[in-house]
């Protein structure tokens, strides 16, 4: 019976976005079904959800303390380490679920799954240890991967066009939607807001959304703009003009949110605004058309292709534009908003956990066939 090693240094995050979320999704919903391989896990048990891993037949669970190192001393282990750990259990394959994966080839198959590839497109973006660590320990895995997966056919032709991977050794299966509690939608709130989720990094486009708003929310009384992910002390420092725009009036700063606060920012939201410049999947736009929120997203990168016609595109580089699908979506008649609801669920509905887990399986039987 073929081995194969999965790589969870993503359960070192405590406070998990997207990425993580996703890779952990992944590699539960292969777990879990029925297969003809083995697995050695390698991962953090205290990352939620990932001690039930240990339980479950033809696996191998390795406790690796990855909430307990820095982010330095996780890739060391992912470079140096892995490699050995795949020999010693003796795996035919191992899968890398979010995008860096060792610098060395070695005798062990690797299947590596590109979420994009903002950090070789737009270097400005990160600091320098970032891009350093990014150029040993991604574009090189990458380019000697026997598996390169992609999360969107966007991403896909980014790494075919920018790496020069071969198409044989490239293949694209979606995320599927990660699954949140089920709020009903207030029947009463404060003031109406329009969310906007995923932090502050540059990819977001936050001071075009905060311009836009300020155009906006002079039309519709008590309108407010809730921006919810996990604030960055750096970038704030280094970007004053956004800094001061995040504390405009009715801007209000949610922070990193569980997945129950998510779900309530979501169900509550007048509109779900994502403008941003550069994504290579989008999960907040299925988190919130399977919420039932009429969604304004930019017409750039993935996001058409994730969003279909369920949701009102813009220009994200233009602030009038931002502005002007945002006077759409508020203005929504509830005949309106319940036909964008119904679409944007059956789109949601087309990315599944269960179709990604098969696709996946039949590409690590492809490999070691």
């Amino acid at each position: 019976m073929k081995r194969i090693a999965l790589n969870g240094r993503f359960t070192g995050a405590k406070n998990p976005t997207g990425t993580q979320k996703a890779a952990f999704q992944l590699f539960d919903h292969i777990l879990r079904r029925n297969h003809t391989f083995e697995f050695v896990v390698f991962a953090d048990s205290f990352y939620p959800g990932v001690s039930a891993w240990e339980r479950l037949p033809l696996v191998t669970f390795v406790e690796t303390p990855f909430q307990e190192w820095s982010k330095f001393h996780g890739q060391v282990w992912e470079q140096l380490q892995l490699p050995r750990l795949c020999r010693y259990f003796d795996c035919d394959l191992a899968h890398h679920p979010i995008t860096t994966s060792p610098a060395r080839k070695s005798a062990c198959k690797s299947l590596v799954t590109l979420h994009d590839l903002n950090y070789y497109r737009h270097p400005e973006w990160y600091s320098l240890s970032f891009r350093t660590a990014y150029a040993l320990c991604a574009t090189r895995g990458l380019r000697h991967a026997d598996r390169v997966v992609t999360v969107s056919n966007y991403v896909l032709q980014q790494a075919q066009k920018l790496l020069r991977i071969p198409e044989e050794r490239m293949r694209m299966v979606y995320n599927g939607t990660i699954p949140l509690p089920r709020i009903p939608k207030p029947t009463e709130i404060e003031a109406p807001y329009i969310l906007c989720v995923g932090g502050l990094p540059p990819q977001k486009n936050l001071a075009r959304l905060i311009r836009a708003f300020q155009l906006v929310r002079k039309e519709f009384e008590g309108l407010e703009l809730h921006l919810a992910g996990q604030a960055h002390s750096r970038m704030n420092r280094k970007n004053r003009r956004l800094a001061k725009l995040m504390n405009s009036p009715r801007v209000k700063k949610l922070g990193y949110l569980s997945d129950e606060e998510l779900a309530a920012a979501y169900a509550g939201a007048s509109v779900f605004c994502y403008p941003s410049l550069e994504e290579g999947f989008g999960l907040p736009l299925l988190e919130a058309m399977s919420s039932g929120t009429p969604v304004v997203t930019s017409n750039a990168s993935c996001l058409p292709e994730i969003a279909g016609s369920a949701a009102v595109l813009v220009d994200p580089l233009s602030v009038n534009a931002i502005a002007e699908g945002l006077q759409v979506a508020l203005r929504f008649t509830p005949e309106e908003r319940s036909f964008l609801a119904a679409q944007g669920r059956e789109r949601t509905a087309q990315f599944t956990w269960t179709h990604a887990a098969t696709a996946y399986m039949q590409i690590y039987a492809e490999l070691l066939m």
